[in-house]
């Protein structure tokens, strides 16, 4: 059976409510940030080095935390607190966290991730 677009939109938002959404997306934004900011103007790596190799384990890291807060919210403070220090490294390792953007993307996500909470199902009487 095929779903119209209202039912789409609907299953949609419905999902997104049950879990951090956003927390998640600002997470996977800035481990993109930081991941992608060593071939900034380049296009072509040619010698990265220990800033460019840090910055590529640490988005992709930042990214899986993103996306574990989508697909297992239970585990929010857990996935909240290694996005926190993996945000602090990549300040330290690789060029300033993606210019600071990245850092304070993660910090920022990871802070809303720890500070979301489900909500609890309406009783009707």
């Amino acid at each position: 059976m095929l779903l119209s677009a209202r039912g789409t939109c609907g299953a949609v938002a419905a999902w997104m409510r049950r879990r951090p959404f956003w927390a998640g997306g600002l997470l996977i934004a800035s481990g993109a940030e930081i991941a992608l900011t060593p071939v900034i103007g380049t296009g072509v790596i040619i010698h990265t080095g220990a800033g460019g190799y840090a910055g590529f384990l640490l988005g992709s890291f930042l990214g899986a935390m993103g996306a574990g807060l989508w697909f297992v919210p239970e585990q929010r403070f857990v996935l909240a607190v290694l996005a926190v220090m993996a945000a602090l490294s990549a300040f330290v390792l690789s060029n300033l966290g993606g210019f600071l953007l990245g850092s304070l993307l993660a910090i920022g996500g990871a802070s809303l991730g720890f500070a979301w909470m489900p909500r609890e199902p309406r009783q009707e009487d």
